[in-house]
């Protein structure tokens, strides 16, 4: 009864702190953004020389964020596309990298696919029928709450926008195509590629994690965060403060370093945009966005995430993992930066890759395994293992789990150069 009471206290206390950092980061936004007041938004944007536009697809009632740049009339082989994640804007998120693909290659055409359902119009429509999958986690005490009799809308799941992916894809008289996505989007895309092979090229994957998962690593969090916290993330107020914590204080973990090597960035640079889209935007999200995420959440978990993926070992398509190479790395407080670490005691990629840190828990602790890296440039690669599904795994510097944001030039690097291994574009790298 007495957790209980210091939860509901806890909660109040947490919801009125996040009422007022609203307050301060819609004016930080504001200001770092310079909006005028009833300006009507744009759907063009310029980044670097390069045209982006925004358009919507209309399918069964809804409209779908698309946004593309470079060549409308591009090869199959040419063709990007793309998918991001969550806390950020999933669009915005990868404006940059797209920018990138297209200043390096004027015959690329990239096509931005929003999380589906994602749009700041859409609205949450509970089945009476359907239920949530799975419980949530309650600060301070870490309670489980049963969630399994609030309804759901299933729209939200992985598997549902997988299926209207493809209904964008076809309603864009697409045919074939390269596919990268960036955390949540490369879930929506892999159950895509479980049942639609023929329409991929090739798939990257950035900053999600694959085909190992122990169940005890869930019981670290929130102190250690072995791959996403999802139980934690199904309460709206927890994500909020989590990510406040995590990007400000680093706190129980740190995950977003871009501060520390774009400080000091102009504003109207593309650097200054990048810090304010993660930094401040990320953490001032509407209530409707977070209800969003929790319907997301209840409907998925790490373990299932990982054993969907038991379907894509059998299927002959080229792919390639991109992950920021400061993944648990030791902040300046002592706390593991980032949640998806790719060697050592917690290694999710141990079924792909050579160990650079054999049974480590962070960086710091081993020395590096340099025989295992190869320096591309402006990124790394990491040797594969025999019989590694992956066909690349490639480390992106200056970058932990926000690697296309942290550093879009080198991701974009990496995943025009997998391509060109196959499909013999020109790169300059």
């Amino acid at each position: 009864m007495i957790k209980i009471l210091v939860e509901i206290i806890f909660a109040l206390l947490v919801k009125a702190f996040l009422f007022f950092l609203r307050i301060i980061f819609t004016v930080i936004c504001f200001i770092r953004k310079e909006e005028k007041l009833f300006k009507k938004q744009s759907n063009d944007l310029y980044i670097k020389g390069i045209h982006l536009k925004k358009r919507f697809i209309h399918i069964d009632g809804y409209q779908h964020l698309i946004t593309e740049c470079g060549n409308t009339e591009a090869s199959e082989e040419n063709t990007i596309v793309m998918m991001g994640g969550i806390p950020t804007d999933p669009s915005e998120s990868l404006y940059w990298m797209a920018s990138e693909l297209c200043r390096k290659d004027k015959d690329l055409h990239v096509l931005i696919l929003h999380l589906p359902y994602y749009e700041e119009y859409s609205k949450i429509n509970l089945d009476k029928n359907l239920y949530a999958k799975f419980n949530a986690l309650k600060l301070p005490f870490d309670r489980e709450i049963n969630l399994k009799e609030i309804n759901i809308d299933p729209k939200f799941s992985h598997e549902y926008q997988a299926q209207i992916t493809l209904k964008i894809f076809k309603k864009l008289k697409l045919k074939k195509a390269h596919f990268v996505g960036h955390d949540r989007g490369v879930i929506v895309f892999e159950n895509l590629l479980i049942s639609n092979r023929e329409i991929f090229l090739s798939l990257s994957r950035g900053s999600q994690v694959w085909d190992y998962y122990k169940d005890e690593w869930s019981k670290l969090a929130p102190k250690i965060c072995v791959g996403p916290p999802h139980r934690y993330m199904a309460y709206p107020y927890q994500l909020r403060l989590l990510f406040f914590l995590i990007t400000f204080i680093k706190l129980p973990f740190g995950i977003t370093e871009i501060a520390s090597h774009l400080r000091g960035s102009k504003k109207g640079s593309e650097e200054y945009d990048r810090v304010t889209h993660l930094i401040y935007k990320a953490n001032n999200p509407t209530r409707k966005y977070l209800l969003k995420v929790q319907q997301t959440f209840m409907q998925t978990d790490s373990k299932m995430e990982v054993l969907n993926r038991k379907k894509l070992k059998n299927i002959d398509v080229k792919m390639m993992q991109f992950q920021g190479e400061d993944e648990f790395k030791r902040a300046s407080n002592g706390s593991l930066i980032s949640d998806q670490p790719y060697f050592g005691k917690y290694n999710l990629f141990r079924n792909e890759i050579e160990d650079i840190y054999p049974s480590a828990e962070d960086q710091s602790s081993v020395p590096l395994k340099k025989e295992y890296i190869s320096d591309m440039g402006l990124y790394k690669e990491i040797q594969l293992k025999v019989g590694a599904t992956f066909d690349k795994f490639f480390l992106i510097p200056d970058a932990a789990h926000f690697n296309v944001i942290e550093n879009p030039k080198a991701c974009a690097s990496a995943i025009y150069n997998f391509i060109n291994i196959e499909f013999n574009l020109d790169s300059d790298i």
